[in-house]
């Protein structure tokens, strides 16, 4: 969904950092099994384009009513927070305990949290939003091995979360 170029000149950009939730101190588990997951959206929601939909689409959609609370999926700690022309506001969490990122896009404002905090499974990072290039309110959300690099098996995998949270 990014050029990495981009991503990479966002990267230094939000390291200044900003506002914060006050989460601290990680928490959940560290096996990484998919159990130590939670939806991202708890909230009603509906599933929109998944991984590939013909234009590179490297997430999964989730469209929930704007405002609604966002939720880190797995513990870890802030890698990223910006905003992108594609993504609108982000936020990219390195999962503790995985060789995954977690990035949710188009938040509605600014993600509450810095860069290099520490959040435990659950804690609140935005709301459903439509910032960016964006058409209706949902969560687009990625699953990545080491930077930029989608994963397909995020539309299954966020399903499985979805029947157990």
């Amino acid at each position: 969904m990014f050029a990495i170029a981009a991503l990479s000149a966002l990267a230094a950009t939000a390291m200044a950092g900003g506002g914060g939730i006050g989460a601290g101190g990680g928490g959940g588990t560290t096996t990484g099994t998919d159990e130590d997951h939670l939806f991202p959206v708890p909230a009603k929601h509906t599933y929109g384009d998944g991984y590939g939909a013909g234009r590179g689409h490297e997430g999964q959609d989730i469209f929930a009513r704007c405002g609604k609370p966002l939720i880190a999926a797995r513990a870890g700690k802030i890698k990223y927070r910006g905003y992108d022309g594609g993504a609108g506001n982000y936020v990219v969490i390195n999962g503790k305990g995985t060789p995954r990122d977690y990035m949710y896009a188009h938040l509605r404002r600014r993600a509450p949290v810095r860069v290099g905090e520490r959040i435990a499974i659950g804690d609140r990072i935005g709301k459903v939003g439509q910032s960016g290039n964006a058409s209706g309110c949902h969560l687009h959300f990625e699953l990545w091995r080491g930077d930029w690099n989608g994963r397909p098996d995020v539309t299954r995998k966020l399903k499985k979360w979805d029947k157990y949270s």
